[in-house]
């Protein structure tokens, strides 16, 4: 087991909890969410209308599917892409590909703020999140890798903990369950089952993820997932 990058993620995970910090960098969570709605319902030859983000770290995304099909994957697509990014960037910091990470966001921010996001909190967000990317690209080193491994346990921790409150709410409040109410209305089957869904799945993704930087995030001569040399 690589100790080190569990250090790093335990760092990660108190200050995901902290007030201010911790609630911008979860919206990280919420940008990959939403894009991946956007994609997904262009993919589909569907239309994006625009993205909001919000403070207290929720999200919409206004779309237009061509049909039910594209609608329900379109639907599916923002839990089940969190989780498939975090799987992503797992395997990124494995490999010490810090700086990917970092272009990866720095792409995904600029594309939101050009083309989707409108409302102003969304739009400020992405702004100070582009230059902090720009920041750490600009210094690397310790910089570049603090910031990538931090956003991969952010990505991780609300992609796992998102779905344990929208199977909550598909139980308790399934009119005000999102994505899972909106393919409860689209499928013949219940809310309540695509909340499950999406924890099953996140739980299982996560489980992977954390296991492919733990267990296997480490260089061919048995570094940890920071580099050697950590000065600019």
């Amino acid at each position: 087991m690589n100790w080190k990058f569990a250090g790093y993620i335990v760092v990660a995970l108190i200050v995901i909890h902290l007030p201010f910090v911790g609630l911008f960098f979860k919206i990280a969570n919420t940008l990959v969410h939403e894009s991946a709605h956007a994609l997904t319902s262009l993919a589909m030859k569907g239309q994006v209308g625009q993205i909001q983000l919000y403070a207290n770290t929720e999200g919409v995304t206004y779309t237009a599917s061509p049909s039910k099909l594209a609608s329900v994957v379109t639907s599916l697509a923002g839990y089940v892409g969190s989780s498939l990014f975090a799987l992503l960037l797992a395997v990124l910091c494995a490999r010490r590909k810090h700086a990917v990470i970092l272009w990866l966001f720095l792409v995904l921010a600029v594309v939101n703020a050009l083309l989707w996001v409108r409302n102003p909190f969304g739009i400020g967000w992405l702004l100070v999140f582009t230059v902090l990317l720009a920041f750490a690209l600009w210094r690397r080193g310790s910089w570049a890798s603090a910031l990538a491994i931090g956003l991969f346990v952010f990505v991780l921790a609300e992609s796992v903990s998102s779905s344990f409150a929208i199977l909550w709410l598909s139980l308790y409040a399934p009119a005000g369950a999102g994505d899972a109410a909106n393919l409860g209305r689209d499928t013949v089957l219940p809310t309540a089952f695509w909340g499950f869904f999406f924890l099953v799945q996140a739980c299982a993704f996560g489980f992977v993820s954390a296991r492919t930087v733990l267990w296997r995030g480490r260089g061919k001569g048995g570094g940890a997932a920071f580099p050697r040399q950590l000065s600019s």
